[in-house]
């Protein structure tokens, strides 16, 4: 069986539609004062499949290309003289749930089997290259997850994964101290609080075991404030026994008022009353 080759499409706006994503790009570098005086985007489609000519033109027509405002063309358009071209690809092992969704894709159109990786390519007229770089790094990419080219890419082959050894780590918490647990929470960064960290060491010591270090994680990330589970921002009323008790977080601050729950409840009735 033939090795299944890299073939690459490019979808863009067509001549005289707008390109929403470049029109963005342009108002972003001027706030960060970079010289950027035109732009131009296209989606990349990187597909690793064994397709004849048919195949491709089938995919550029009803597949990767929207016939209204977009159009599609198999490898890279050769850039204008004075633009430099930023290429941003996810890194091996990244979701990319576009590409997945293209794959699937593939299998209803085709009938075929691909793997699939994409990206973005930006023109950028006006720019040096190491500008065009900070551009990049600043506004386009996140280099954690990102691969960032300075041409069009086009690999001989997309990453695939490969066997690994499954290791379990399990971390010992069930016999901590106090001052342990807290120590354990700053050194693998759960920055959990020591009652937290009482109540997993409470259910860990029920089931007879040790978290492992993923359950560990788990548990951090659920529990994290980074989504302001737990503290309140603004003033919240408790009600009880005919009246109101307002909490705020910001000084602790506690009154009862009782007006406020007869002014709330009428508002109640009227919305009520009013349809």
């Amino acid at each position: 069986m033939p090795k299944a080759a890299v073939h690459r499409f490019e979808v863009r706006a067509q001549p005289g539609r707008t390109d929403p994503r470049a029109d963005a790009l342009l108002r972003d570098a001027r706030s960060i004062h970079l010289p950027l005086t035109a732009a131009a985007t296209a989606r990349v489609y990187l597909i690793q499949a064994q397709m004849n000519e048919r195949d491709i033109d089938r995919l550029c027509r009803r597949l990767l290309a929207d016939p209204v405002r977009e159009s599609a063309t198999v490898g890279a358009l050769a850039p204008a003289p004075d633009a430099r071209v930023i290429e941003v690809h996810p890194l091996p092992g990244v979701m990319d749930p576009t590409a997945q969704s293209v794959r699937d894709a593939i299998q209803d159109l085709l009938g075929i089997d691909a793997v699939v990786s994409t990206g973005w390519r930006y023109d950028l007229t006006g720019v040096s290259t190491t500008q065009a770089d900070a551009l990049a790094r600043r506004l386009l990419a996140n280099p954690v997850i990102h691969a960032i080219h300075d041409q069009p890419f086009t690999p001989d082959r997309l990453p695939s994964g490969h066997a690994c050894e499954l290791n379990i780590t399990h971390v010992p918490i069930r016999d901590l101290s106090d001052d342990q647990l807290n120590r354990l929470s700053r050194k693998a960064h759960l920055f959990l609080s020591l009652e937290e960290m009482l109540a997993i060491q409470a259910q860990y010591r029920t089931l007879g075991r040790e978290p492992t270090d993923i359950e560990l994680e788990t548990l951090a990330q659920t529990w994290s404030e980074h989504c302001v589970h737990k503290t309140l921002k603004s003033n919240i009323l408790y009600r009880s026994d005919g009246a109101t008790e307002r909490r705020s977080d910001e000084g602790g601050e506690r009154r009862r008022d009782e007006e406020t729950e007869r002014r709330s409840e009428g508002e109640t009735e009227g919305r009520r009353g009013g349809g």
